[in-house]
Order: C-alpha cells, then structure tokens, then sequence
C-alpha cells in the first residue's frame, strides 16, 4: 500500500471534524493518465528559478521597512460570530467532540476490521490529520493547538483530579534546559520512519497501537513536566502545525483553556506576517523545521523514476538485508536527507555571514533564518499532497458512516464511490508551479526582512546572494520532484 506523508480559526472545527466522522487505502499520488507538458520541462524549472531572482529584485527596491509590529490586523473578537464561537460553551462541545472522535479512531483500530479500505484509522491518520491539519494549520490558523485529544484528555483528567483530591495531577518536575526540544526532533523521525519506511503503516491495528504508545509519552511528559511544559517541547505536532500556523491569517492565544475564560486575543492578519512576529528558535526547533522540509522532500523523491533506479543499484549491498534490504535503502535515505538539508541550509548561513563580516555564528544565523523555509514547505506540501488529499479523503464520507467495518450505513454514505476526476494531471500540475514559485517569493522576502534586521539596510540585499542561489536552486528541484510522477506515468 502506498502510503504518503506530508508535514484555524473556530469557524474550522465543524468542518475539520465533520471530515473525520465522515473514508483506507488505495493511497496513492499518481493519476490515471500521463499529462504531456506543453513545453519541456526544462524551461518551466528555469522559469521558475528566473521568477524568484526576479522577485528578490522587486523585494530590495520596495520592501525598506521592518514590519514586525505594524502589518495590518483585525480583531475578530468585535464580531459576533467570533465571541459565539469563542464562548467556553462552544469551545467544551468542540473539546469534547474531538475526545468522542479520538476514542472512535482507536476502538476502529483495536477491534475493527482490519481490511484498510473499510477501517477508518488509515485515512484519517495519513489524510485527514497528517494532510488536512497541516493544510488548516497554515491557510486558516492553529488547529492543533485548540483540537489535540492528548491535551484536551489529560485536562479532563487534571481537572478532575483537582475536584476530588484538590491536588495538581501534574508533578511540574523542572525541565531541563538542555534537552530542549529534542525530543519532539527524535519523535518527528519515528513518525516520518512509520509513513514513509514501515510497510505495515496501513494495517489499523498497528497504526493505533502506535498512537496508543505515543499518547503514553506524551501523557508522561505533560505528568513529569507539567502540560505546557511537555506541550511546548516535547509534543512534536503542537511544534511542528505551531511551525505552519505561523503562516496563518488567524491568529489566537489557546482559548480552550480549563479556566474558562474568553479574554484571548484572535486577530486576522495577511498570510505569512506571521513569521515575521516570531522569536528566534533555539537549534533543535530550528533543525525539526529543516527535518520537516527535508522529509517531505524525501517522500517526493522516492516517487520518482530516479529513486526507483538507485534502489535497484544500491540492491546487491543491502541484500543481507532479505526482505528488507529496500526499507533499509530507504530508512538509510531518511536519515540521510535532513543533514544533506540542513549542510546546505548551514553553508548557506555561514556564506551570509562572511559576506558582510557579521560577528554573529553560524548556528545563530541559521536560528535566525529558519523562519523563511515555512513558506517553502507549505509550498512543497500543497504541490505534492494536494491531490491526495481532495481524492483520498473522499473515502471519509463513506468511512463515517461505518468507521469499523461492520457493514454499519449511519449516515447513508456507506456506498459513497471516490471520484478521481476531481482533479487531473494538469491542473496539479499548474497548481504545483503556483505554489512552489510563490511560496518561495515569500519566503525571499521573509529571509530579507530578517536579514534587515540583523545586518541593517546597508548590507541586508547584499547578504541574500546566498539565500537567493539557496531559493532559486530548490525551485527548481522542487518543480522536477513533482513532475516526475505527472509526466512519467
């Protein structure tokens, strides 16, 4: 079974978890036809890469200020709608809903069939979540960090414990400073490890059994640290959808907190101004944003003719392997790519830096600038996922009607059929060059505001020549992974 892997505002949620209780899994990226491009593909990467250098042009004539504080926002909190939907009433049924929906998700995988066309947990982990989540994240706002069961479930339980014993649940044991967010990078790897090498991450049984193991750590960290704490730096989803939604238009301090109250702010923004409010990371945030990138990129490489040749010829090495010697290539190249990335994204830091002769390291610089490879990766993950998720997240309407394989009709979409002429070659095709082309604009211009702030308005343009050969060169990387498997059907 092929399996894929990538990386909002409370007006989301109905339609977030409406998707979940609504179908896997014939996963796959490809189409049923070959589109033909109409001119070679060569001159679509080049043009791509021109349109970046262009747009740095563009950037350095007109973008002189800093606009960390002054971009435009809106409060939302002065409309109706949005005080109802930020009413604790609400946001309990909306915590609650996504309890109910987490509990279905594991009984589906524990004791439903097993066959993962007919069981929910495969789509809803590879398609809904992983996919949709990342895709809410960054178009509408933090999803995660209003519906994530793991921390709506201990809050119950913090809650209740307070009321019968009136002692925290929690130990609030202080958290080591080295450790940082090091934990969230190791568990991102075992994830991406699962979607992209583990060849039973269809089976629903073990794709629950998983996310009852992880639920465990993360029910132990928030126990032994305290539930921010542990939230913060080691759950590796609250990070890495914190990453995307920083993207957001939305914008919104947690208002699903146990206390009740309303007095948080939620604002509407422009796309990406975001990631110019946001605070320099520390290295293992900053390496888990290049491992997200790098992994994503991976899993479109391994889709192409190329890879497929380079698993054949690294075959005969990895032959003690047996049965595995092709999991072994790629959990090889898994761990591979993320220090190929970040190599590249370090030298990259280290070339502007001894450009202007900045005082600042190497490590500081990439710190600095990782904020500027968000708009990449959402860019890499529309163009690549995009199809996958409007084909095989159609299975959820008929998936909600019988999450667990029981011939159950609940809704009367049990027969429901996929329609795979939704989209066509051609249209993710174009998509995937608007993305990818804009989403590095974006991200020149972000990596130039920063580069503002830190080396000034004398030296900030000059600075980018690296950054500039960095975006350029990765458009049009990006622009042949995702051709590969339109036009070598």
């Amino acid at each position: 079974m092929k399996r894929t892997f990538f990386f909002g505002g409370a007006g989301a949620f109905g339609l977030f978890w409406l998707t979940l209780l609504l179908p896997g899994p014939a996963f796959a990226h490809g189409f049923g036809d070959r589109y033909d491009l109409p001119v070679p593909l060569g001159l679509y990467m080049s043009a791509g890469g021109a349109a970046v250098v262009l747009s740095f042009v563009v950037v350095g004539l007109f973008a002189k200020r800093d606009f960390k504080d002054t971009y435009p926002q809106k409060n939302l909190r002065h409309w109706t709608v949005v005080r109802m939907l930020a009413h604790p009433v609400f946001l309990g049924v909306v915590r609650a809903l996504s309890a109910f929906v987490f509990v279905v998700y594991l009984v589906a995988g524990l004791f439903g069939t097993q066959d993962p066309n007919q069981n929910l947990v495969p789509t809803m982990t590879w398609v809904v979540f992983w996919v949709g989540a990342a895709y809410v994240s960054a178009l509408a706002g933090d999803i995660w960090m209003l519906l994530s069961p793991q921390k709506i479930i201990f809050g119950y339980a913090e809650s209740l414990i307070w009321k019968v014993t009136g002692k925290d649940l929690a130990r609030y044991e202080p958290y080591p400073t080295r450790l940082s967010a090091w934990p969230a990078v190791l568990l991102f790897l075992a994830f991406a490890w699962v979607e992209i090498v583990y060849t039973g991450s269809g089976v629903p049984l073990n794709v629950a059994t998983l996310v009852l193991v992880y639920s465990s750590v993360t029910f132990i960290g928030m126990w032994w640290f305290g539930r921010d704490e542990w939230l913060r730096n080691g759950e590796v989803f609250t990070i890495a959808f914190g990453f995307l939604a920083a993207f957001a238009p939305i914008h919104c301090t947690d208002p699903a907190d146990d206390d009740g109250s309303t007095d948080h702010g939620f604002s509407l923004r422009p796309w990406g101004a975001g990631l110019l409010t946001m605070a320099q990371p520390e290295l293992p945030r900053a390496i888990l944003l290049v491992l997200m990138l790098a992994v994503v990129s991976f899993d479109g490489f391994v889709e192409t003719g190329t890879w497929t040749e380079l698993l054949l010829d690294l075959f005969p090495v990895f032959s003690f392997l047996g049965a595995y010697a092709f999991s072994g290539i790629t959990t090889l190249g898994l761990i591979v790519a993320p220090f190929v990335f970040f190599g590249v994204f370090a030298l990259t830091a280290w070339l502007m830096g001894w450009l202007v002769k900045s005082s600042l390291s190497t490590t500081e610089l990439v710190c600095t600038f990782v904020f500027s490879l968000v708009p990449i990766a959402l860019a890499y993950h529309i163009a690549h996922f995009f199809s996958f998720l409007v084909i095989q997240g159609q299975r959820m309407f008929s998936l909600a009607s019988d999450p667990f394989g029981w011939g159950w009709d609940l809704f009367g979409t049990s027969d429901y059929a996929i329609d795979i002429g939704v989209v066509n070659a051609r249209f993710i095709w174009f998509l995937s060059i608007a993305a990818i082309v804009i989403g590095h604009i974006v991200a020149v211009y972000v990596a130039y505001v920063y580069a503002l702030r830190t080396f000034g308005k004398g030296t900030a343009m000059f600075s980018q020549a690296p950054m500039l050969a960095l975006m350029a060169g990765y458009t049009m990387v990006s622009l042949w992974i995702v051709a590969q498997p339109i036009v070598e059907i």
